[in-house]
């Protein structure tokens, strides 16, 4: 059964970070605490919203660096890589272009990146960050040449036999090694930045994924500090051994917390990258398998005995039941109690009968609904007709698993509320009528899955995403009820106040 989730209008006494007291009241909500009293009238308070997959240090990154999301042509971006003065050494590094959303949804070359940057190396992350898009410059640096072999795991695509500069999944690693690396105050400024931006969002808590080992000592020294207005959930990089070669342990704290290993079984479906049972509709292969079953088990057992969590990126139906393969051994073996915590991050394709599995074998679900609704044109044409379920936010719920909501910034917006929305209405960005809505989440639903059912992917259930005395005061402050308007209307919702450990973050001014 369900617990409903409502937003509230009440007083809410807080002291020493968590909350004391709950007095409703009607027309208003009240926050007492250290730091005074503040009210806000007519608004609505709900448990702080929680992003449970992200990737905060490149939020930064694009905040502060070179944008190229949204730009809806290859012109436009180009122009935009023009326009950007600032490099990294000798390196131009951008992030964020989608050929899906130009007006010719084709990969670029690295002679269109030539003309402009004939003897300055040029790597360009695709927007999912299962590509990179390079120039001839950055592939000389790299000694790639029209013979290179193909790494396993990823792809340099070719045309007539020619390297075409653009690098799919582990065919990334040939040059992205080789882009210098920024200092730790740019690193600092870029975790600052993000996690102010989530304030602004309403955020309290975030997941952050695939967490490189050299960021670690920088959140820990600004959750010491006390710089952070959001709690982190870290989880490290772990693919290539990257948590055993710098040592890393679980650790405990109040606003950052190393909470698991990051792994991925395949790549992405824009990029075709994601690994599939059945072969694209709009290609002649499966995609790419980045881990399989064994390996991944093997792995993942190694992080468990050190007391990790596991999450494992899953997109395509064949990855996510490789991933529920090795959980499942994982779970019938005894390494893997039911006190630990097993993640399939997006599972976004996926069989019914391996949803019957997830729930079975108590396996967290962590989609990003924003993804469906960006996402919809080009995964029309890339899956065509098939078996599986696409997005399947309600079959999941049916069966008893509670999807934790999350966003994968900064692919998509940090914005709770777009993903909310997104559960709610099912609307791809440039259509007016939902797609498949039969996985239409309600409104109480969507708020469950961006507050409890996120804390309960990390264990943090039990001080956290309810408002109930002795809870932490991670809360935030709503213009509107959004579980009682209706659902167009979820994105004209202000968020008012945001409030982490009882202190308030961000306040709406004006």
């Amino acid at each position: 059964m369900i617990q409903p989730m409502k937003p509230l209008q009440a007083t809410i006494t807080i002291e020493r970070g968590r909350i004391i007291g709950i007095e409703y009241t009607p027309g208003t909500v009240t926050i007492i605490s250290e730091q005074g009293i503040h009210s806000y009238p007519g608004a609505f308070v709900i448990p702080g919203l929680v992003d449970a997959h992200c990737h905060l240090h490149a939020m930064g990154e694009l905040l502060n660096g070179l944008q190229l999301y949204q730009l809806s042509s290859k012109n436009e971006t180009l122009d935009a890589c023009n326009r950007h003065t600032e490099l990294r050494g000798d390196w131009l590094y951008g992030m964020g272009w989608n050929q899906e959303l130009w007006e010719e949804k084709v990969y670029p070359t690295a002679q269109d990146l030539d003309a402009l940057f004939p003897n300055t190396p040029v790597y360009l992350r695709r927007a999912d960050g299962h590509a990179a898009w390079v120039n001839t410059k950055a592939m000389e640096y790299a000694g790639i040449t029209d013979d290179t072999q193909d790494p396993e795991g990823g792809s340099i695509l070719r045309m007539q036999g020619k390297a075409t500069g653009i690098l799919i999944d582990n065919a990334m690693d040939l040059i992205a090694h080789l882009v210098p690396d920024q200092t730790n105050d740019a690193k600092i400024k870029n975790i600052l930045t993000a996690a102010k931006h989530c304030s602004t969002l309403g955020l309290t808590e975030v997941h952050d994924m695939d967490v490189h080992p050299t960021l670690l000592p920088l959140y820990l020294e600004l959750a010491e500090n006390g710089q952070l207005p959001i709690r982190i959930q870290s989880y490290v990089k772990a693919q290539q051994h990257q948590w055993i070669d710098h040592g890393c342990l679980p650790a405990g704290g109040e606003f950052v917390r190393i909470a698991g290993l990051k792994f991925f079984a395949d790549g992405a479906l824009g990029s075709r990258g994601a690994a599939m049972i059945e072969p694209y509709a709009d290609a002649d292969h499966k995609g790419l398998i980045l881990m399989n079953e064994e390996i991944l088990y093997e792995h993942a057992k190694r992080g468990i005995e050190e007391g990790f969590s596991i999450a494992t990126h899953a997109i395509g139906d064949m990855a996510n039941h490789i991933v529920i393969n090795a959980y499942e051994r994982l779970r019938r073996e005894g390494i893997a109690d039911e006190d630990v915590i097993l993640r399939i991050e997006h599972t976004q394709i996926i069989t019914e009968e391996d949803i019957e599995r997830i729930g079975k074998h108590n396996i967290k679900a962590i989609p990003q609904s924003v993804h469906c609704i960006s996402d919809a044109t080009m995964a029309k044409v890339r899956l065509g007709e098939r078996k599986s379920i696409a997005y399947p936010w309600k079959t999941l719920v049916k069966h008893g698993i509670k999807p934790a909501g999350s966003s994968d910034f900064p692919i998509e917006s940090a914005n709770p509320l777009i993903g909310i929305d997104a559960y709610c209405r099912r609307i791809p960005f440039d259509d007016t009528h939902a797609w498949m809505p039969e996985e239409i989440l309600s409104a109480e639903e969507a708020l469950l899955s961006y507050t409890t059912w996120a804390h309960e992917a990390a264990g943090m259930e039990y001080r956290r995403g309810k408002i109930a005395i002795k809870f932490d005061a991670d809360l935030t402050i709503l213009s509107q009820d959004i579980c009682s308007c209706e659902a167009k209307d979820i994105l004209n919702t202000s968020v008012l106040a945001t409030y982490s450990a009882g202190i308030r973050r961000y306040h709406h001014v004006g």
